[in-house]
């Protein structure tokens, strides 16, 4: 009776106390709060943005590009040359009456282009001007020529011609030299240094020629047929006539596709990936290292064209090509998330 009696919910604090510890906990997650988001905010901003410009439409789609002192120089096909300003503008250099170009090389100061002629069904090895834009000398090479696969240190063209690959004189355009290959059509050719690593359809699989010597070195075989590649360290990037894209280890001999629209090697041997919606940047072992998205306007071009292509790119800009039309991409590039390539799906 005397004891000490029950409190009543009327007694109890409306609010519940916090002790002095408890509010400095809460004012610390408050301060991880703010600075989890002003962080968010920051890295947005610092994101690097992506550009992509319109350049212009050429008369048709490019068949080849290749570096010309400060710009490109881009093959068209019946469009004849043209050339690409490092600002971005699109010029015309020259353009033949009934050929097309179809490839272009350049060696020192001397610029080539490969040329056929429908109504003739022929090839021919143009020297040509850019600057005055003139053929300075044509000479024929028949009509199984597939492509103009670079010049060699000693001034040497290197043309592949169905079964063999042809080493010419620069002077005489004579053959000086050439290596037979059994098996299969070559389809195109990228030359590394001393090593010509060329494509090959039908029978499929890769070659490899030392032309130091006119020696044919190794033939990778592959299940699928190849219509181009391009070789970055110790790894083919491959385009199949089958089956779409592939990497290929030299040493391994390991072959898988993935899900790439167009591959790409620079002269530095910088080797690019194109997917549908970013380019990546790959490292020796052909894993991505760092990516650049695409914006949205030439991401759309490239969902609507029939073929997109890299025409050249390092890592401050790119020209991409949707069909007929090319955009200059000013990089944004941030580390990749991929351990590798998309994988085809069987």
């Amino acid at each position: 009776m005397y004891g000490t009696a029950a409190r009543s919910c009327s007694d109890r604090p409306l609010i519940p106390q916090r002790s002095a510890a408890d509010g400095r906990s809460m004012k610390f997650l408050i301060g991880l709060l703010l600075v989890g988001v002003l962080g968010g905010v920051l890295a947005a901003v610092a994101l690097p943005k992506p550009r992509a410009t319109l350049l212009g439409t050429l008369p048709a789609t490019p068949r080849a590009a290749v570096s010309y002192r400060h710009g490109l120089l881009v093959a068209t096909a019946e469009g004849g040359l043209y050339r690409i300003e490092a600002a971005g503008t699109l010029d015309p250099v020259f353009k033949v009456t009934g050929q097309h170009v179809i490839d272009l090389a350049v060696g020192g100061d001397t610029v080539y282009a490969l040329a056929f002629s429908p109504a003739r069904h022929r090839h021919d090895l143009q020297v040509v001007d850019p600057a005055r834009g003139t053929v300075l000398q044509s000479v024929s090479l028949g009509g199984s020529v597939v492509d103009l696969a670079g010049v060699l240190a000693n001034g040497r063209v290197v043309i592949i011609e169905g079964g063999q690959v042809r080493f010419l004189d620069p002077t005489t355009y004579e053959t000086l030299d050439r290596v037979l290959v059994t098996g299969g059509m070559l389809t195109g050719g990228h030359l590394v240094g001393k090593t010509l690593y060329a494509s090959r359809s039908y029978a499929g699989g890769l070659v490899i020629i030392d032309t130091r010597t006119s020696e044919l070195v190794e033939v990778i075989e592959t299940a699928h047929w190849l219509t181009r590649a391009v070789v970055a360290g110790r790894h083919a990037y491959v385009t199949g006539s089958l089956d779409g894209p592939g990497i290929l280890d030299l040493d391994s001999h390991d072959y898988h596709q993935v899900e790439v629209i167009d591959f790409f090697v620079n002269p530095d041997g910088e080797s690019y990936a194109l997917v549908s919606d970013a380019i990546y940047r790959l490292d020796e072992n052909g894993r991505p290292v760092r990516r650049t998205r695409l914006p949205g306007n030439l991401r759309a071009a490239v969902s609507a064209a029939q073929k997109t292509s890299i025409l050249a790119i390092n890592d401050d800009r790119a020209f991409i090509a949707c069909d007929a039309k090319v955009f200059k991409l000013r990089p944004g590039w941030y580390k990749a998330v991929l351990d590798e390539l998309p994988r085809a799906q069987d």
